[in-house]
């Protein structure tokens, strides 16, 4: 079977029949892609896909399959006396990398950050996807176009944030659903069209519970409909646009301040981190927090629907569109679930009038929680965690902060998606197994390493670009264990003083400068 095959089929189990080619719906589909762009190979001039959007401006991009064209003669460590001849010594080894893959893939196209797939495209950081296309941020999923961050989805189109989905449909912030159309904020929920806020219902329309042969009398003709209406337009209504119906789309509302008290497990957790990772034990988190949150997911409170503070996102597809003025904490999220649409007996509206109704009830919510989670404090998405501060999202993540997303990992302290199976880790972005390192960008199966782009199977690297099975390197050379440790002094010593002086630095994975005077 191939992509568009297994698009046809997913299509006729959701919508009960085929609506069109995969490459009719590229603009529809491709919506729920995040932070990626397309630069051009300085090797080549071939398209290059990049996950991340934090590279500079005059950086040099190449194709992972033309990293064996690079060829850099070994750099002489003897003359790295200081900082900034290490800077100026990597300079030409500076390249960045897309169109990655790790792991072993088989029929993936147009892709990056890709681990262990099969018939994939048009997608980024995924790890285990089998079928699928316009996918961010997915693991351990098959059957699955236009999703991001949604892992164990199956035969699913267009759903964002959540854990578990079976044939789903334009549905958000939620954990073991089946057979949900234009969701939110659902537990265990199965058969529901506008299912707002539910936990363990099914046979829903706008959170009405109907007799099970009623709901798939109407299902059967609602989905009709929205065949029919993909299958002409391309695309239809999103759940952001229900919050909007019948009104202009309006400004967000302004930003709320707060501050929430750091715990003291974080505190020594991140005391902890910073002592095994930069040789220092640094305290009071909260000055370095402007430093750490520099490339985090964006997140603030804003007055929502009842006036009561609520969480809102700057990254995820269609749910950073809500407005305040529909937004609930999750408290009031739920207590609003209770509320449903007025339907007479007998009546089978068409999907028009039923989202006229729904709108009227249809309030949402960014803060989510399933699992065991203790000690998590302003962070919105909880899908198991303790000790999390001011982060995005914890799936059995444990002692982090200012950070986006901590995935079965611990001690981490900034950085940006994606942060899988990895441990005592700062400012680092889109890694798969990485532990004790600082500022590495897109690599996997990694430890001891500082300033490391696209390295795989590495142990104690410094300024490392594009190269596997590296021990003991110094910008792709091999060293010395005494020399090694020579250069990560000057580095960690550079690092503490910028850290001291500042409560941060400018040093990073995407700003290697020429002088270290200069970020």
């Amino acid at each position: 079977m191939d992509l568009e095959q297994s698009f046809a089929s997913t299509c006729k189990v959701l919508f009960g029949e085929e609506i069109g080619k995969l490459s009719d719906f590229e603009g529809y589909l491709g919506e729920m892609m995040t932070g990626y762009s397309r630069k051009k190979s300085f090797v080549s001039g071939k398209d290059v896909l990049i996950s991340l959007p934090y590279y500079p401006e005059s950086a040099r991009y190449i194709s992972q399959d033309e990293m064996g064209e690079l060829k850099f003669p070994p750099l002489n460590v003897n003359e790295i006396k200081d900082i900034d001849s290490l800077f100026s010594a990597v300079q030409e080894r500076v390249a960045y990398c897309g169109n990655k893959l790790f792991g072993r893939n088989i029929e993936v196209s147009d892709v990056d950050n890709c681990i262990d797939c099969t018939h994939v495209s048009h997608a980024h950081n995924v790890r285990e996807v089998k079928y699928g296309a316009y996918l961010s941020y997915l693991r351990e999923s098959e059957y699955v176009f236009g999703v991001w961050g949604f892992p164990g989805s199956r035969m699913s189109i267009r759903v964002a944030e959540g854990t578990g989905s079976t044939r789903c449909f334009e549905s958000y912030y939620s954990s073991d659903i089946s057979d949900l159309y234009y969701s939110i904020n659902c537990i265990g929920c199965t058969d529901g069209i506008f299912a707002f806020n539910l936990r363990s219902k099914r046979n829903v329309i706008g959170n009405l519970e109907l007799p099970k042969d009623e709901y798939s009398e109407l299902k059967k003709k609602l989905l009709s409909e929205i065949s029919d209406e993909l299958r002409k337009k391309k695309r239809l209504f999103s759940l952001a646009d229900i919050a909007f119906f019948g009104r202009d789309r309006g400004k967000i509302s302004e930003e709320i301040l707060y501050d929430s008290p750091v715990p003291p497990k974080i505190e020594s957790a991140f005391g902890s981190a910073s002592k095994l990772v930069l040789g220092k034990e640094r305290k009071d988190i909260r000055k370095y927090s402007q430093w750490l949150l520099k490339r985090a997911m964006k997140i603030w409170k804003v007055r929502g629907a009842r006036g009561t503070p609520t969480f809102k996102l700057s990254e995820i597809p269609v749910v950073r569109e809500l407005p305040a003025d529909r937004l609930l904490p999750l408290d009031e999220a739920i207590d609003s679930g209770k509320t449903g649409i007025e339907m007479k007996k007998g009546e089978k509206p068409g999907l028009a009038e039923l989202l006229s109704r729904a709108s009227k009830i249809a309030y949402f919510t960014v803060e989510f929680e399933d699992g065991q989670n203790e000690n998590c404090v302003d962070t919105p998405a909880l899908f198991g965690g303790s000790n999390i501060y001011k982060s995005w999202d914890t799936t059995d993540g444990k002692n982090s902060a200012y950070t986006t997303a901590i995935v079965r990992s611990s001690y981490l302290f900034g950085g940006f998606l994606r942060l899988l199976d990895s441990t005592f880790c700062i400012n680092c972005f889109n890694i798969t197994k990485v532990s004790n390192s600082f500022e590495i960008d897109s690599s996997y199966s990694t430890r001891n390493s500082y300033l490391c782009h696209n390295v795989e199977n590495a142990d104690s690297c410094i300024l490392c670009f594009n190269v596997k099975g590296l021990r003991n390197a110094v910008g792709n050379t091999s060293v010395s264990r005494e020399e090694f440790e020579r250069v990560k002094k000057l580095l960690l010593d550079y690092i503490n003083k910028e850290l001291d002086e500042k409560k941060g630095t400018e040093l990073s994975i995407f700003s290697v400068p020429k002088a270290g005077r200069k970020g």
